[in-house]
């Protein structure tokens, strides 16, 4: 006896039958907290990813397609309203040219025979101009739908492959952490193995006084104490690297993001504004080559020269007309387009609130995580000391000898749903 305690046993010697280990993850899974927990991770991997790349509130990728839909549908609205006004327009001025026409002809002396083939021109070229303007506006504005969703899907594929990436990396370096503060916890329980082995043993003898007995107990308990402070610095200390490499990724991804869209922007505007300018040479030429409405030879100088004078009054006003008409649209194009923007880019402005969502998410979880810990290592002291175990190690399997207690603290833990 006294030999054998003068010279005490390692905790992973083989012949040692006192000691016990319990997997806590699988424990975890029996707890009834565990839903709760499971949706706190669930919470801070979803705000992580965001937080890590702009978009708005933050927004996720189908809500961003969805109000960039409703804004292509506001422009193609806007479009419409504005050819519309165009057209009516466009008839109200050729009734009112008519209508001049037909009165300078009646002042001179003119029948309405000279009329006819004068309207029917004007008519005829009207219509062939309105013709080519509508089909190569239609055009041009089925090929801006066809650019802008080309955009807006590169953009959110280059803002979930960059998130993606990051959250991946902040996942990693968490793991590793975790595993380090996992590490760290085993060495300490190795290292005071021997010392509690010993206080245990010391406990079984029931000789002891109430004192000695509350003075071993405390011992133990202290070893606890000081095991748990150096676990709880370090993680501490891994929550400030945690923070402040997220801090890193989202830097990163905000500025890799940020230059990437700057490119397809730029690469989709000047598409849109080469193709623009190609179809207004197009719709300018085309034009040129429609014939005008000509004045019949039969018809008195006079008259001639008051014709084309109406003729280019009220093409003059018209022109004008419709110029207020098209910066009216040019300004509602240019409000949709800011939206637009802000839409790609607004998550940054929101980057601060989420952070701080975050870090409280990360702090309950944590909290929540070190009690159902902390209740699972009670239960696995009962348990073993029920057996007769001095010794139990969590989440790591003792060497040869050891006894897995994972199954019976589970039941224990699986009886607090009751």
């Amino acid at each position: 006896m006294l030999a054998a305690c003068a010279q005490q046993p390692r905790p992973d010697d083989p012949n040692v039958r006192g000691i016990g280990y319990v997997r806590v993850d699988e424990v975890l899974k029996k707890h009834p907290l565990y839903s709760q927990l499971s949706q706190l991770q669930d919470a801070i991997d979803a705000l992580g990813l965001q937080s890590l790349g702009p978009g708005a509130v933050p927004r996720s990728p189908a809500q961003i397609a969805q109000q960039t839909r409703e804004l292509n549908r506001e422009l193609t609205q806007a479009q419409m309203r504005a050819n519309t006004i165009l057209r009516q327009k466009q008839q109200d001025y050729q009734q009112r040219e008519q209508a001049a026409i037909r009165s300078a002809l009646a002042a001179a002396g003119a029948g309405t025979n000279g009329t006819q083939p004068v309207q029917q021109m004007q008519n005829v070229s009207a219509q062939q101009a309105q013709q080519v303007a509508s089909q190569a506006n239609a055009d041009f504005q089925a090929y801006q739908r066809s650019v802008i969703a080309q955009d807006n899907a590169s953009v959110l594929q280059l803002q979930k492959q960059l998130n993606g990436r990051a959250a991946q990396a902040y996942r990693q370096r968490a793991t590793q952490l975790q595993e380090q503060e996992s590490q760290l916890s085993l060495e300490l329980s190795q290292q005071d193995a021997s010392k509690r082995l010993d206080l245990r043993m010391k406990l079984n003898n029931l000789a002891l006084s109430d004192a000695q007995r509350k003075q071993y107990r405390d011992q133990l308990a202290a070893i606890d104490q000081q095991e748990s402070a150096v676990v709880d610095a370090q993680r501490k200390r891994d929550q400030q690297t945690l923070a402040a490499y997220q801090k890193q990724l989202h830097d990163q991804t905000q500025a890799q993001l940020t230059a990437q869209v700057q490119k397809i922007h730029a690469q989709t505007r000047s598409k849109l504004a080469q193709r623009h300018n190609e179809v207004s040479q197009q719709v300018a030429s085309t034009l040129q080559g429609l014939q005008p409405a000509t004045i019949p030879a039969n018809l008195p100088a006079a008259t001639r020269g008051k014709l084309a004078q109406i003729d280019k009054q009220y093409k003059s006003q018209f022109q004008a007309d419709a110029q207020k008409t098209i910066q009216q649209y040019q300004q509602t194009k240019a409000q949709l387009d800011a939206q637009y923007a802000a839409l790609q880019g607004a998550n940054g402005a929101a980057s601060g609130a989420a952070g701080k969502q975050l870090t409280d998410l990360q702090r309950q979880r944590d909290d929540l995580y070190r009690k159902m810990v902390d209740q699972i290592k009670r239960d696995a002291g009962q348990v073993a000391a029920k057996r007769g175990l001095q010794v139990v190690f969590m989440n790591i399997e003792a060497a040869g000898g050891g006894i897995d207690l994972t199954s019976d603290v589970e039941k224990d833990i699986e009886s607090l749903h009751q």
